[in-house]
């Protein structure tokens, strides 16, 4: 079977695994958006671990399309036009084409295993500025500037920070137990 082939396969079936862990398997939600979810980024940042960052970024991208269609309601939130755009791309559209960039230290590190825990800390960390920013977009017109800055820090850190602990874990013993490398050796 063509390589190309193999790969968009294991991207579909990794989308699809991250959709379930995130959308059926129960999770903590949060009130106006976001949850905390058991590993459902693993598999997606997996992508750009497995093979390179444009199959990251392509797969990752069609994965924030997914969680936009689920996330839809978030919209609600929106009090004026430029919070509904904040909302669509920096709430999904770019916050999880960030995890495309998982694999951005695989070339650098010479320690795979590190070089993968290292760079979903990473992508962890710009995806909570992405909600950071939505935030502040968001609530800007309700509390004034600083007002919404702290909320957006707090109210986004109380379901990143765990997301920012749980998904390196994950990685790291997936990585670890060399399940990647197995995946990496089929394909």
């Amino acid at each position: 079977m063509n390589s190309n082939l193999k790969k968009l396969s294991v991207c579909a079936i990794f989308i699809a695994l991250s959709t379930v862990l995130s959308e059926i398997i129960p999770s903590i939600p949060m009130p106006f958006g976001g949850s905390v979810t058991f590993f459902s980024m693993v598999p997606v940042c997996l992508i750009a671990i497995l093979f390179d960052l444009k199959w990251g970024i392509l797969a990752n991208l069609v994965y924030g399309g997914i969680q936009l269609m689920f996330g839809a309601n978030n919209l609600s939130y929106a009090t004026w036009w430029g919070a509904a755009v904040a909302i669509i791309l920096f709430d999904y559209i770019i916050a999880y084409t960030v995890l495309g960039f998982s694999g951005i230290f695989k070339k650098a590190i010479k320690n795979k295993v590190l070089a993968a825990v290292l760079g979903v800390i990473f992508v962890c960390f710009l995806r909570y500025l992405c909600h950071f920013i939505t935030g502040v977009t968001v609530w800007r017109e309700v509390a004034d500037l600083w007002g919404a800055i702290w909320y957006s820090i707090t109210y986004n850190a109380t379901y990143m920070i765990p997301e920012i602990i749980i998904t390196p874990l994950g990685v790291y013993l997936l990585v670890e137990s060399s399940a990647v490398k197995k995946i990496h050796e089929a394909i």
